[in-house]
């Protein structure tokens, strides 16, 4: 059975891949191609959990109540067992998994080890998959899902060592081809020119061998930007209201982000061109090395792996919002809450009246 391992990176359309594959699990099947549901739902988030050093205790631990090393050495011998357990459940020759996480979390040589380690229990023919994407557009919109998990700090430059881990795609290749062997790894540009039929989703599927067609449903694109405006007042009310509270999801929070999404449209934030000059140049040489090894050409302008940028007009820089803002997007809010809290109470008014109904017909 062939393993594959879609690592992300972020912001490459992992959401879009993930949907199909989990909306279809079932005719996937049919075609002898297998979704893990042990490594999680649409995203296997599991496979970084567990696969993370010991000592860090991030947002994955917190979801999953890993606390304790104990809790956390349990849960990696459990989904080790669980995937052994999914692989020989049917004769599949495909077994597909899932998380940008993996790339984006496991930052050091000897965390990959422990994810493949789990892998190794289900089979050793694992090819690796990476999608890369611009370094300056990812770094604006790994901003805004920062902001949307629950990050209330202001819009800058990475330092050195969050650009080495997140954002060099060499030392990236570099740390995973060292352990699956750099035969296994296979790194695609995510841009539409580059993607067959300029689609993410096809462009994994005919790259696991999938043949797309009418037997699958397309999961409908969901809009999960918000522009600037939103993404500051969201800012704000991350330091009032934030995502984790005694080590749990805050329940106060609610489904804000999502709401926010429905009434938000507009520019994305973004740096100065500047400043995001400055951040590309860091890349220079190791997007050169990326380019030969994986390409084997170099862009003749621009930057040597993706060429020009092409910042486009819904872009902004992100600035404070003054109060007149703030209570309009309040008021958005408000109304949109209202309308499902009315929608909520006609739906139990009309139960109540089918339930009078059927008592009165018993009576």
């Amino acid at each position: 059975m062939k393993i594959f391992l879609h690592i992300g990176a972020e912001k490459t359309g992992t959401s879009s891949i993930q949907r199909f594959f989990f909306r279809n699990r079932v005719e996937l099947q049919d075609a002898s191609v297998f979704y893990s549901l042990a490594a999680g739902g649409e995203n296997h988030m599991a496979l970084a959990a567990a696969a993370q050093q010991e000592q860090k205790y991030d947002d994955l631990r917190i979801i999953y109540g890993l606390d304790t090393p104990k809790k956390i050495r349990e849960f990696r011998t459990n989904l080790t067992q669980s995937l052994a357990e999914e692989a020989g459940s049917g004769d599949y020759s495909r077994f597909v998994l899932s998380s940008e996480h993996c790339s984006s979390r496991l930052t050091t040589t000897l965390e990959v080890e422990r994810l493949a380690k789990i892998l190794w229990s289900i089979g050793k023919d694992i090819t690796v998959v990476i999608y890369v994407r611009r370094q300056d557009d990812f770094l604006c919109s790994t901003y805004s899902t920062d902001v949307k998990s629950g990050y209330a700090g202001r819009m800058k430059l990475p330092d050195a060592a969050e650009r080495r881990f997140r954002y060099d795609y060499d030392e990236m290749l570099r740390r995973w081809s060292a352990v699956f062997g750099r035969e296994n790894i296979v790194c695609r540009i995510y841009q539409q020119e580059f993607l067959k039929n300029g689609d993410v989703v096809d462009d994994f599927a005919d790259l696991i061998g999938l043949t797309l067609d009418s037997s699958y449903v397309r999961p409908p694109r969901v809009n999960e930007s918000l522009n600037v405006t939103a993404l500051e007042f969201l800012r704000i009310f991350n330091e009032l209201v934030p995502r984790f509270k005694d080590n749990k999801s805050n329940p106060v929070r609610a489904d804000i982000v999502q709401v926010l999404q429905r009434v938000s449209s507009g520019p994305s934030p973004t740096l100065s061109k500047k400043d995001l000059a400055i951040f590309m140049g860091h890349f220079r040489l190791s997007n050169k090395r990326v380019a030969q090894e994986y390409f084997g050409k170099i862009c003749p302008t621009g930057d040597p792996l993706f060429g020009e940028a092409s910042h486009g007009k819904d872009k902004a820089e992100m600035k404070s919002i003054d109060v007149e803002t703030a209570i309009r997007i309040t008021a958005l809010l408000w109304e949109d809450k209202q309308a499902r809290i009315d929608k909520m109470s006609q739906t139990m008014s009309g139960l109540r009246e089918k339930i009078e109904k059927l008592q009165r017909k018993r009576n």
